[in-house]
């Protein structure tokens, strides 16, 4: 942006945090940050003094969610805290780019307090104190999230660098310290609080007493500085940074936010403006961008489901024949009927609900349980079965009804690969998933009452049903729709009338020839005890549920479809709200696959009619590769592996037998998965793709010997041809005419390299793009999110990222990182609809100072990839390589964060 002398704040981006905030006080914008200031200050003093400042509540179990308090806060401050930081104020001034699931570190606030109370475990304790959140709905959350720790995490950082030990080599720790010093220097802070943290000041000479004696004098010396004073430079450190964003946008004089709010920009906002960019704008006397639109709220969801009820009076309104409005529905469905595919999933499991309910009322003692009715549980080792739960629902369900589940719920959308809607081996499951607290608990008292009578033993009693089933009644309630609590009262009294258990044996007689004549032992084995009474119970729990099917059944599967299409089309109106634009297919799937397979068959189109919003592209359906049932082809897949059965002899005396046979179970179960990845491919998924290397390979060469057993199985049960295998390529030469001092790299190329600074530079044509760099580890994830550098994070570990360029000095790198990934993506916030193809291509160049030159240029993409992996540096036995990647990801950079194990959002 070219200078103008009129704006205050352009000076400032390189001025000392002191000559910043003077600029500030003179353009008379610092009295807008007093309280925040002030707020930080004496919540750091509190800290610093040894109070906590922070709480987090566990949630119970995976399904609810921790929570985080603020709780050094007097009652003004609160109030204050409220309005500052609400979700819902916040978002009413535009902030839709506010976090929906966050990890809050609330342990860097009690770090101090932590280390002055129990300085032998604060930093294992500090690390414990991390909320992890589904859904950001507190004032809290924000303020820890936006202002206080990254607060604390900056003035603590000498001390959590110490507590990692010495990971890194000693010139990466002595550019470290050097960065710390020179921050605790621009702070204000006294740097002879450091001396003994420093590298090269001792610490490794102190005992444990004196490494904590020096965290004290670090803590008073932090305490006895003029917090206020301290806090500002802090705020003005981090708002140098949004200074430096928007003037790198603002080519024009002004820029749009959401080109400027980078996930790192995003807290600072939220933490001095209120989440209020037109206040930003005020701050750093910008106009608003022309084309700046700040959403204050967000539309209500309108559904387009239950018309073909309304049909006659349509009809009647328009003067048309109802035949013709059945017809124009039919044509704005995209079906042959107006009825929509969620209204006739909906009949379904009304449908399959009478079905389900027929087989508990009739079901008598002395039969198998009804353990498999409803496909629930995760296919498992059995002792009686190949390796999988029954499926019972085949036996005890009508034709009718299998054949309605079947059809609905035969295909699916991988969020991963939403371009395609692939098969569904488990349909059954989709449904019941669909159905949801409702099936798991009137299916699952069932159950329970089953086992309590007629053995061999459960996993609860009677009377304690509402509590072992506390979660699915709590969503019913939720619901609207409670199950009566009378129902628990009665059942307890049943429990009472039921017979004196009795023990279930299993005899077994064994003839032997003796010196008298024959002589006959028998032998006696307990397993369980039963009681009588099921019937009477069996009746009760009936009755209840059909009384609570005729009062709720109907809303409670209304309630289910629009619950979430509503969560669908909210989510759909917040990404317009914070990027301005609709979602491309794949941003869309991220918060859509869901509803998608339990209403629509996965047809993200369909879900986008649902919605009332234009679909972003269509998908394909490619050719199934599972004819039959998913449970048949998982049990071939058994058994061609080497399944068999397990009995109780070999469950008791062969552990490793046992445990090998769960293993192969297992892999029988993701070869299903393995299917849906080869539908949405085109082609058989390698071995990452897949995950292999999250799995267990009962083999002694492990992956390297499973993978391709599996492979060949795979291959030979549905009639396809095994991947091709290409053998690692060597580096091309030079063709004639291009410069002879390089070589060209093919796909999958490598060729050995230097151990010294490394340069690759990516030139693309036909689109802006992002170059970023991951570091990888030996099990080929991330070490933590800083592991990943880019313009925001623009160096680690010997990594810098820089416009078009990645520079690693290979000698710098940690010993635990051994593959460091460039990354190439297409800013979409600059071209949203581009992709890499024909049109969009790269090439990444890579030179060394010792005379290295490597280029290398994949072919075109055609699968809407909009991120790709371009090039590898790599370890290989006491050197470095480089290798041409070219892999490409369709469902952009959280698709590739997820393969990489980092925790971002998407």
């Amino acid at each position: 942006m070219a200078s103008d002398p009129t704006r205050w704040w352009q000076p400032t981006v390189e001025c000392s945090p002191e000559q910043a905030l003077a600029l500030e006080r003179a353009a008379g914008q610092q009295q807008r940050f007093a309280d925040i200031d002030a707020l930080a200050a004496r919540l750091l003093a509190t800290g610093l003094a040894g109070r906590p400042v922070a709480t987090v509540v566990p949630g119970r179990g995976r399904h609810t969610p921790d929570t985080a308090k603020v709780t050094a806060l007097t009652r003004e401050e609160e109030v204050f805290c409220a309005n500052a930081f609400g979700v819902q104020e916040q978002q009413r001034l535009g902030a839709w780019y506010l976090p929906q699931k966050l990890s809050v570190k609330a342990g860097a606030g009690n770090l101090p307090y932590l280390l002055r109370e129990r300085p032998g475990h604060a930093l294992t304790l500090a690390a414990d104190d991390t909320a992890r959140l589904t859904a950001v709905e507190d004032w809290d959350t924000v303020l820890l999230w936006a202002l206080l720790v990254p607060l604390f995490e900056t003035l603590l950082q000498p001390i959590r660098l110490r507590a990692a030990g010495e990971i890194f080599p000693r010139t990466e720790q002595q550019r470290f310290w050097a960065l710390i010093e020179e921050r605790y220097r621009l702070l204000g802070i006294d740097e002879s609080a450091l001396e003994a943290f420093r590298c090269g000041g001792g610490w490794h000479q102190l005992d444990r007493a004196g490494q904590q004696q020096a965290r004290l004098r670090l803590l008073d010396t932090l305490a006895a500085a003029d917090l206020v004073q301290l806090a500002a430079r802090h705020r003005i450190q981090r708002l140098q940074g949004l200074m430096a964003g928007f003037a790198k946008k603002a080519r024009t004089g002004t820029a749009l936010a959401r080109r400027v709010l980078t996930k790192e920009l995003q807290p600072v906002v939220s933490a001095y403006f209120g989440g209020d960019w037109l206040a930003v704008l005020d701050y750093l006397q910008a106009p608003p961008h022309p084309d700046e639109e700040i959403i204050t709220a967000l539309p209500e969801p309108r559904l387009y489901v239950g018309m073909a009820t309304q049909t006659a009076g349509m009809a009647a309104e328009a003067g048309i024949a109802e035949d013709e409005v059945h017809a124009m529905l039919a044509a704005f469905l995209g079906g042959g009927s107006s009825l929509s595919p969620v209204e006739e999933r909906a009949a379904a499991l009304r449908g399959w609900w009478a079905g389900f309910d027929q087989a508990h009322a009739g079901q008598p003692r002395g039969m198998p349980s009804l353990w498999g009715l409803v496909d629930q549980d995760l296919m498992s080792l059995n002792p009686t079965e190949q390796g999988l739960t029954p499926q019972l629902y085949r036996q005890r369900l009508p034709a009718d009804v299998l054949e309605r589940v079947g059809r609905l719920w035969e295909t699916v959308t991988l969020a991963r690969y939403p371009s395609s809607i692939v098969s569904n081996p488990r349909p059954h499951q989709t449904m019941a998933e669909a159905l949801g607290p409702a099936a798991e608990f009137w299916h699952g008292v069932g159950l329970t009452a089953w086992f309590v009578c007629e053995g061999p033993y459960s996993r609860t009693t009677l009377d304690r049903v509402d509590r072992y089933y506390s979660r699915p009644l709590a969503a019913l309630r939720a619901a609207g729709c409670p199950v009566d609590t009378a129902f628990f009262r009665e059942l307890q009294a049943a429990e009472q009338l039921l017979g004196p258990e009795e023990e279930i044996t299993d005899s077994e007689d064994s003839t032997v020839e003796t010196p008298y004549g024959q002589m006959t032992f028998t032998s006696s084995k307990s397993h369980g005890a039963r009681r009588d009474g099921f019937e009477r119970v069996r009746d009760l729990i009936t009755r209840h549920r059909r009384a609570w099917a005729e009062q709720y059944l109907g809303a409670f599967v209304e309630g289910r479809w629009r619950s979430e299409l509503e969560e669908v089309a909210h989510q759909h109106h917040r990404f317009v709200a914070a990027k301005g634009r609709p979602p491309t297919l794949p941003q869309f799937a991220r918060f859509a696959t869901t509803a998608a397979n339990h209403w629509t068959g996965g047809d993200l189109g369909a879900l986008y009619t649902a919605i009332g919003e234009p679909a972003s592209s269509p998908q394909e359906r490619p050719a199934r590769l599972l004819a039959g049932d998913g449970y048949d082809f998982a049990r071939r897949v058994y058994q061609e592996l080497g399944g068999k059965p397990v009995d109780h002899d070999a469950w008791v005396n062969s552990p490793e037998e046992t445990q090998r046979q769960w293993q192969l179970s297992r892999l029988a179960t993701e070869s299903l998965r393995h299917l849906q990845l080869q539908e949405a491919l085109g082609r058989p998924p390698t071995a990452k793709e897949f995950g292999a290397q999250r799995l267990t390979w009962p083999w002694p060469g492990e992956e390297t010997e499973g993978w391709p057993i599996l492979q060949h199985v795979i291959a030979a049960l549905t009639g396809t041809s095994l991947p091709p295998i290409a053998p690692p390529s060597p580096a091309v030469p030079a063709r004639n005419g291009e410069n002879a001092a390089g070589q060209l790299l093919a796909k999958g190329a490598n060729t050995a390299v230097a151990t010294e600074p490394t340069t690759v530079r990516i030139t693309c044509t036909g689109a802006p793009v992002d170059v970023s760099a991951v570091l990888l580890g030996r099990n080929g994830k991330v070490r933590n999110d800083h592991d990943l550098v880019f313009y925001n994070h623009p160096h680690h570990d010997g990594v810098r990222v820089g416009g078009d360029t990645v520079t690693a000095d290979l000698s710098l790198i940690p010993d635990d990182i051994t593959t460091i990934t460039v990354i190439v993506s297409i800013d979409l916030d600059a071209q949203p609809t581009t992709v890499f193809d024909q049109h969009t291509q790269w090439q990444a160049d890579i030179i060394q100072p010792s005379g290295t030159q490597l280029a290398f240029a994949p072919g075109p993409f055609s699968s809407g990839e909009t991120v790709t992996i371009a090039v590898e540096l790599y370890r290989h036995t006491n050197g470095w390589k480089a290798g041409g990647v070219g892999q490409g990801y369709n469902t952009g950079l959280a698709g590739l964060a997820t393969d990489y194990g980092i925790n971002v959002e998407a």
